[in-house]
């Protein structure tokens, strides 16, 4: 057993975290990581014949990637054990040459042995869940505009799909973030990267009503300056209640397709590019730092392609 090398990485994963926290990175990727390095020092605890830190070398952590791949998840959501997928597995790799970076850098280790570890292939995925212009335009009128709660919700799709937020910028939104009057939104996204984004005429006609009639009815002490609050205690909208209100007004819309915050995101960027829009804007508008993370809805186009010439093409249909 390696339990006194399990306890040095463990207490040396705990400055590392401390790290990043001074470096502004958020509580969810801390999280993630520390259980990403819990992972790996049980397994180092395992190892009889890991002695010292200097032991671990490119191919101890080559078999640790192998016990993540034969390893099942141990998702809570998931009846039955799969094994790890790519995407899982690639980002406990991040993890772990983040991690081995620091402690090069920090002078206790005298190199990096997760710098050349190979990450795993990725499938590529086309997002699954993308409403059509009628089941926009259906779910917007869906919502009522007759109370405070339904005026939130309208400002809330409306932002989501003409902006293409993420489910946790929209929810962090503050009454100081926005410059109505200019038509533009500050946002603050991953890795506490700002961008500023413009608001079109929907997002702000939406804005502008819920500002004035919704809000103020919902507000209680609880508010603070957060943009959207709950119908419920007057303080910031929860994940939950807003989710649930936004799968009440698809039902009711007649969409059937799942409902997601991400999913009105990838809406927005795919009708973007459909109406002819250059993918570095996308890119900009999304907080993309890789345009391989926009290219993704390239192939969105490519699939929809792909269906029209099999319904449509005389050759297809022989």
């Amino acid at each position: 057993m390696s339990e006194k090398l399990a306890q040095v990485l463990r207490h040396w994963s705990e400055d590392f975290l401390e790290h990043l926290d001074l470096g502004g990175y958020s509580p969810a990727t801390l999280r993630v990581y520390r259980c990403d390095l819990g992972l790996l020092c049980e397994w180092v605890k395992e190892q009889e014949h890991l002695n010292s830190p200097g032991d671990l070398t490119t191919a101890h952590l080559e078999k640790y990637q192998m016990h993540l791949m034969l390893r099942p998840s141990l998702h809570p959501r998931r009846s039955h054990p799969r094994t790890l997928s790519a995407g899982s597995r690639n980002r406990s790799l991040a993890a772990l040459r983040s991690f081995f970076r620091y402690l090069k850098k920090s002078c206790r280790l005298l190199s990096n042995p997760a710098l050349d570890l190979e990450t795993a292939k990725q499938p590529k995925r086309v997002p699954s869940a993308i409403y059509s212009v009628p089941e926009m335009a259906r779910l917007l009128q869906q919502i009522p505009k007759n109370h405070a709660v339904g005026l939130r919700d309208w400002a809330a799709v409306e932002l989501l799909y003409g902006t293409a937020l993420r489910r946790n910028e929209l929810l962090s939104l503050e009454l100081t973030d926005l410059r109505l009057a200019e038509g533009f939104l500050r946002v603050l996204g991953k890795g506490n990267r700002e961008r500023v984004l413009p608001l079109g005429n929907a997002a702000q006609r939406a804005l502008t009503v819920y500002l004035e009639r919704g809000r103020p009815k919902l507000a209680s002490e609880k508010a603070g300056t957060a943009l959207l609050l709950s119908g419920v205690h007057g303080g910031r909208v929860t994940v939950h209640e807003l989710l649930d209100a936004l799968k009440q007004h698809a039902h009711q819309a007649g969409i059937r397709k799942k409902v997601g915050f991400h999913a009105f995101r990838h809406t927005a960027a795919t009708h973007l590019l459909r109406g002819g829009a250059d993918l570095r804007c996308i890119q900009a508008l999304l907080g993309h730092s890789d345009l391989k993370s926009t290219s993704i809805y390239t192939r969105v186009e490519v699939s929809d392609l792909q269906k029209t010439l099999q319904r449509y093409h005389p050759r297809e249909r022989t």
